[in-house]
């Protein structure tokens, strides 16, 4: 029994507060399990100013979602209290560094809900939570914003540059990644034109940008311009993607084959007609009866 009461304790304990050992069901919820938190402090901390205060003007109990344990879903009593701040001239609720930005589910429930996210839509995630669709974003962007605080701000030497198609209508925006950590760190702009290539240079400032090394981009003229400015990364090789130069060629060596075939005329056109898949074929597949 007292082993049981430690990994109650050890998995349950939040700063200030410790877990009452004994476990309450939901009536009507058979995989739903509620566990009471303790005070173990008397001081309270105002959530807008930070001023602490050995008395409260009042409190309530809130449910808060925690993490599941096994196909439990865990739920904590929590006591919240409010006090009557003398910095703020209001009364205010405490801040519990615990819970996440929406205080009824646990920081680290919503980081959980994160991961999920990552390997999982939206919406399966919502229906395995039992969660709204929108409750989900929440916690997904509320992931990511912490991730890019980790990570902080890159200093890329690698880039590789390309743009999105967010709706109908040829509305684009810019995607810049780090190919070295294979992550995207920019995404902006407008359009796809040389102005929005402009504000991540501005954005990645003067100093790391000269640092590039590499620009990987396709073949449009708006990001060579940006990226060779004497402002931004002059010194940056440019490498074409594989896709657009093969494209490039595949129409070069088709326009020649026209100009071929218009150029001959009666038997011989017939070693140029049907033969365009021929000569784009690798000499590896290429057969003897053609």
């Amino acid at each position: 029994r007292m082993q049981k009461h430690r990994r109650l304790w050890d998995a349950y304990r939040f700063p200030g507060f410790r877990p009452v050992p004994t476990v309450v069901g939901i009536f009507g919820d058979p995989k739903a399990r509620v566990i009471r938190l303790q005070r173990r402090e008397k001081k309270t901390v105002c959530g807008a100013c930070g001023r602490v205060y050995r008395v409260w003007y009042d409190r309530k109990t809130r449910r808060v979602r925690d993490l599941p344990c096994g196909e439990m879903r865990i739920y904590l009593d929590v006591e919240i209290r409010r006090v009557d701040c003398k910095s703020c001239g209001k009364v205010k609720q405490e801040k519990l560094d615990w819970l996440a930005d929406n205080p009824f589910f646990t920081k680290r429930f919503a980081f959980f809900v994160g991961r999920r996210c990552r390997s999982m839509t939206i919406k399966d995630v919502a229906e395995e939570t039992r969660l709204d669709w929108k409750t989900i974003k929440d916690f997904d962007k509320q992931y990511m914003r912490e991730q890019l605080r980790r990570a902080g701000k890159p200093a890329p030497k690698v880039i590789g540059i390309d743009e999105i198609s967010i709706r109908r209508g040829h509305t684009y925006r810019i995607v810049v990644s780090d190919l070295e950590k294979r992550r995207p760190i920019w995404f902006g702009g407008k359009d796809r034109s040389e102005e929005s290539m402009d504000e991540f240079y501005k954005w990645l400032g003067p100093m790391k940008s000269k640092r590039i090394r590499l620009a990987v981009m396709d073949m449009w003229k708006a990001f060579r311009n940006s990226t060779l400015k004497p402002e931004h990364a002059p010194q940056a090789a440019i490498l074409f993607d594989k896709f657009h130069v093969m494209r490039h060629l595949g129409e070069a060596l088709d326009k020649v084959r026209q100009s071929e075939y218009n150029r001959v005329a009666g038997r011989d056109r017939r070693f140029i007609k049907g033969q365009k898949y021929t000569l784009l074929s690798h000499p590896e597949n290429l057969k003897p009866d053609g």
